[in-house]
């Protein structure tokens, strides 16, 4: 009969370190589950998924913030040390813990959410390198965090405390093309506030379809609100305005939106760095 050699303490410690983590993955993913609501369009011929995180269910839920870092990166978690009000530091935890979750679900395995590594474009979007032709939108306020991606369109969300304070007409005028600027001073006073917003959220999401941020131009896009939200104007090398789908999205005490874009089919699967491939 062989001796069986005991095992060292050592071991012993990384046992009860991969045993904790698990279970902290475990909570998180139970976490977000219960808490998540899905906003996927029904009627959208795009495979897409669309979740909604509320902010406030985070906050008053008691949930530790260490269980949220456990699953982060130390750049994530360096980041995270930067934010001087505690509030804004656990918002950062959760929101970037929500991503993981999004994330694993795209990827359909069963993967601590420590593994689930995204990455960035040139330009700043995020991407998975097991998923190269999945494009992935993100955007957070103070109500909550919305995610969304899909394999066959290019998309982009954005989402803004609906009662935010701004000044309507000058913030169009400084960023929003003539046809915008005019819609906004033409409205009743009590709506400008409101129309702005949707405008300003349509035109983040479209941005972020192309792959590209604010430096590329809020009026680089231009939409209409009536009788429906539509793309009345697009760069050329993105095609027309109706390669475009957009809409405006319900959730309380926020203004969100979703734009879709027709991608051209491509046979092989491009890395999202290469050449305009940011473009889709």
């Amino acid at each position: 009969m062989r001796a069986v050699r005991p095992r060292r303490p050592g071991y012993e410690m990384i046992d009860n370190v991969q045993k904790r983590n698990a279970l902290k993955n475990e909570s998180i993913n139970r976490f977000f589950k219960a808490s998540v609501k899905d906003l996927t369009p029904t009627d959208s011929h795009h495979d897409i998924s669309v979740l909604f995180m509320p902010a406030e269910h985070a906050e008053h839920s008691g949930f530790p913030a260490d269980c949220l870092a456990s699953v982060l990166s130390l750049a994530e978690l360096a980041r995270a040390e930067r934010f001087k009000a505690i509030a804004d530091k656990t918002r950062f935890l959760q929101r970037r813990a929500f991503r993981r979750f999004c994330g694993a679900i795209a990827l359909g395995v069963a993967r601590p959410l420590s593994q689930v590594d995204f990455t960035a474009t040139r330009n700043g979007r995020p991407y998975l390198p097991e998923l190269p032709r999945t494009w992935f939108s993100f955007s957070s306020c103070d109500h909550g965090y919305l995610a969304a991606w899909s394999s066959s369109g290019a998309i982009g969300v954005d989402i803004e405390d609906s009662e935010q304070s701004v000044s309507p007409v000058e913030m169009a005028r400084y960023h929003f093309a003539p046809n915008e600027l005019d819609a906004v001073c033409k409205a009743e006073v009590h709506e400008r506030r409101r129309l702005f917003l949707r405008l300003w959220t349509l035109k983040e999401a479209a941005l972020k379809s192309i792959g590209e941020g604010m430096s590329y131009g809020l009026d680089a896009i231009q939409f209409d609100t009536t009788p429906t939200v539509r793309v009345s104007f697009a760069p050329e090398r993105y095609g027309s305005p109706i390669n475009f789908n957009a809409r405006l999205m319900k959730i309380a005490d926020c203004c969100a939106a979703l734009v879709i874009r027709n991608r051209p089919r491509s046979r092989r699967q491009p890395s999202p760095t290469d050449g305009n491939s940011t473009h889709g």
